[in-house]
């Protein structure tokens, strides 16, 4: 590997030290699953490794995308829903936000997986409703649409609005 590669190596490094909490936490709100969470961050990673130049003007910004994006097309395979097990899991010690953060999780699940990205990335991620458009490719007028009627099916599920729960400080 030459100087050049080296020097693109650890700059990509540097900037997956730096993303990988975003990204992660990102991955756990959409898929509900540490492990799928973990192999949706590591993915995303190597998507971005293999654009990695100096012509990506926000690299945080375009591995959300990619993120997302991944996502959903992992949505979209009927294999992904599978999770084959040779014994049963153990069962965690329940602490008090579990049932708030379970009830959160089950109604994300419940929307089409462009709905809870547009979701996780508007409420959670805290991102304007411009940014989310811009990093999906969609309109700011398509965004808020999706966006109205999920929360509007959110707020039925959970007979509370849901930016109240977020901003409760409870993180799913």
């Amino acid at each position: 590997m030459g100087r050049r590669g080296r020097e693109r190596a650890a700059e990509f490094s540097d900037f997956a030290r730096t993303a990988m909490p975003d990204l992660y936490r990102t991955a756990s709100l959409l898929c509900a699953d540490r492990h799928r969470a973990e192999d949706l961050v590591q993915e995303t990673l190597a998507r971005v490794y293999a654009r990695w130049s100096t012509t990506i003007d926000n690299p945080a910004a375009y591995a959300q995308t990619t993120l997302t994006r991944t996502w959903i097309s992992q949505q979209r395979r009927r294999s992904t829903h599978e999770r084959p097990m040779d014994r049963l899991p153990e069962h965690p010690v329940p602490s008090p936000d579990d049932a708030l953060r379970l009830t959160l999780l089950d109604a994300l699940a419940g929307l089409e997986p462009l709905d809870r990205v547009i979701v996780v990335m508007r409420h959670l991620d805290d991102l304007p409703t411009a940014e989310v458009a811009l990093r999906l490719g969609m309109t700011d007028v398509a965004v808020r649409a999706r966006l109205m009627r999920a929360l509007r099916k959110l707020r039925a599920v959970l007979d509370l609005p849901f930016p109240d729960l977020v901003t409760e400080g409870t993180t799913p």
